[in-house]
């Protein structure tokens, strides 16, 4: 019997046009991805299994590490920086400081990472530049003292500030080996602004095999 032969083509791609887009795409990330800023306070989150991702829109969180200093941060959304203001102007009232519009700029721009120190060192804090921020040590908002806790004054502030409208996200970042006072002061602070729910940011771990939330996300 005559052999079939099969006609050989060649294996070559034009990827020109693949490479074109693979680059658009890829400038289009770069120029649309946020990146995290870098936060002022370290602090080693207590470990859970929730699930929820973190918001990052109208957020007002307070961070406090296990050397006790506590800092309060916001995002970066418009309706965030918008009850900044808000607050920074009953700050002005209450406290008897005059902050300039570009010492206001600085202030949501370093809440971001977070801001904490006292009322009487705040100008201070606002008027270093941004490198001299980023290596100036916080001494952290007051709450040590049951007396003087200014975290109250700071979240008292914030809703004046905004006609008693919490934000939408109120979050809370301890450091596991922090110690129970500052906790309990930082909930007083909470408690006499009678904001009475909040998020607390945990390091997320693995459901353990066999329970009821292993069985439930099991599920189909």
């Amino acid at each position: 019997m005559p052999k079939l032969k099969i006609q050989k083509k060649s294996t070559w791609v034009d990827m020109t046009a693949f490479v074109d887009v693979s680059f658009l795409i890829l400038s289009f990330f770069m120029l649309a991805t946020k990146f995290k800023p870098p936060e002022t306070v370290s602090v080693e989150n207590p470990k859970s299994v929730s699930s929820e991702n973190v918001a990052e829109k109208d957020v007002f969180k307070v961070s406090f590490d296990k050397q006790g200093r506590c800092f309060i941060s916001f995002s970066t959304d418009e309706e965030a920086k918008g009850r900044v203001l808000n607050m920074l102007r009953v700050v002005e009232s209450q406290k008897g400081i005059s902050l300039s519009p570009q010492e206001k700029a600085r202030f949501i721009s370093y809440s971001v990472g977070g801001i904490g120190v006292p009322f009487t060192q705040l100008k201070s804090l606002l008027s270093l530049s941004e490198d001299q921020f980023k290596s100036f040590q916080q001494p952290g908002i007051p709450i040590k003292d049951t007396a003087d806790i200014q975290l109250y004054d700071w979240i008292n502030a914030l809703l004046v500030g905004n006609d008693n409208r919490k934000p939408a996200n109120v979050m809370l970042n301890g450091d596991n080996a922090a110690h129970y006072p500052e906790f309990k002061n930082i909930l007083t602070a909470f408690k006499r602004n009678k904001v009475y729910s909040f998020k607390l940011i945990t390091a997320q771990e693995q459901v353990p095999t066999g329970t009821p939330l292993d069985q439930t996300r099991k599920k189909p």
